[in-house]
């Protein structure tokens, strides 16, 4: 079973699971509108339990400004349906302005509740609150029906099988320029998995409370864009010229790269080597001819491209905090 088919199952059942246990609530409690409860418990199923959570405070906040703007409104004129869609007006300007528009057809509900029973009294107005908060309530419950465990680990799986693609691409890489070969490997179905992973990645960021949930999408996205500066270096190796003596320089830093991607691996190594060759090279004798001048600014330019990609690792640890580097790189998961 694939993780994407485990995380429908998981939804289906929370959805489920939620709706029955809203309705069963609101109605054994007597509420006149109990599957309306299931209802919110549904809408709010819908998100992720961060936002969940937010859309919730919002839903009980926003009743109480729906039960007086729709009385209000209803002083004014004797036809409900006139009440029905100024109150939701004003509810569309009042939610847009808040950022919180999903909560707005929760609030039309209500409304549409008062307007029909077109009487306002404090035994209705606690039924259509209990009913809320019945739905939320039972959202908020079904909605920890997820596995961040589990999740964690798929995550800590890819990461360690998309660096060993990457190392292995890199060699490969590495290989084909030894040979002279422009026949160099494919990044395609790599990008691919990892946007796959990123997307993962993001779910379990907005599923979890754990702190610095965010680590995983931080680290695909920075693997995604060494693989855009990969891409370049690709180009640049296919397009431009390279003399024998200035590819095995090349070939010999790539294959040393390789040995250290990985996840943990702080890239001071790799910065100070890269640093050296291009030291080096500044203090060759000058070109001479224009051939030579050419060869000596593409091996330059390539190299300042693996720059950026090693730049990128850089970025990503230096971003790390302390407290990030104890759980994710000292642990087991």
């Amino acid at each position: 079973m694939t993780h994407h088919t485990k995380q429908t199952l998981i939804q289906m059942v929370r959805l489920g699971a939620g709706v029955i246990l809203a309705v069963g609530i609101a109605h054994e409690a007597g509420l006149s509108n109990s599957y309306s409860a299931g209802t919110i418990a549904l809408i709010t199923l819908l998100t992720s339990k961060r936002e969940s959570l937010r859309q919730s405070v919002w839903r009980i906040v926003t009743f109480f400004i729906t039960a007086g703007i729709t009385f209000l409104t209803g002083l004014f004129t004797p036809y409900p349906i006139i009440t029905f869609g100024l109150t939701v007006m004003l509810l569309y300007l009042i939610c847009e302005k808040l950022d919180i528009l999903p909560v707005l057809a929760v609030n039309g509900v209500i409304c549409a509740h008062f307007v029909t029973m077109r009487q306002f009294s404090w035994g209705m107005l606690l039924d259509e609150f209990l009913m809320v908060l019945t739905g939320v309530a039972s959202a908020l419950v079904c909605g920890q029906i997820y596995s961040g465990k589990n999740a964690r680990a798929q995550l800590r799986r890819r990461m360690k099988r998309d660096d060993r693609i990457l190392a292995d691409w890199l060699s490969a890489l590495a290989d084909q320029l030894g040979k002279g070969s422009v026949a160099l490997p494919e990044l395609a179905g790599y990008e691919r998995q990892l946007k796959e992973d990123l997307r993962l990645a993001v779910n379990y960021t907005e599923n979890s409370y754990a702190a610095h949930a965010e680590y995983f999408a931080e680290y695909f996205e920075m693997r995604i864009k060494q693989v855009e500066v990969l891409k370049n270096l690709e180009w640049e190796l296919a397009n431009y010229q390279v003399p024998p003596a200035q590819s095995q320089v090349i070939t010999e830093f790539i294959r040393y790269l390789a040995r250290y991607v990985c996840e943990m691996n702080e890239p001071t190594a790799q910065e100070t080597q890269l640093q050296r060759l291009l030291q080096e090279l500044r203090h060759e004798t000058l070109p001479r001819t224009r051939e030579e001048f050419e060869h000596r600014a593409i091996l330059y330019h390539i190299l300042m491209t693996i720059r950026e990609f090693i730049s990128l690792k850089r970025q990503f640890v230096d971003g790390l905090s302390e407290k990030q580097k104890e759980a994710y790189w000292r642990q087991d998961d």
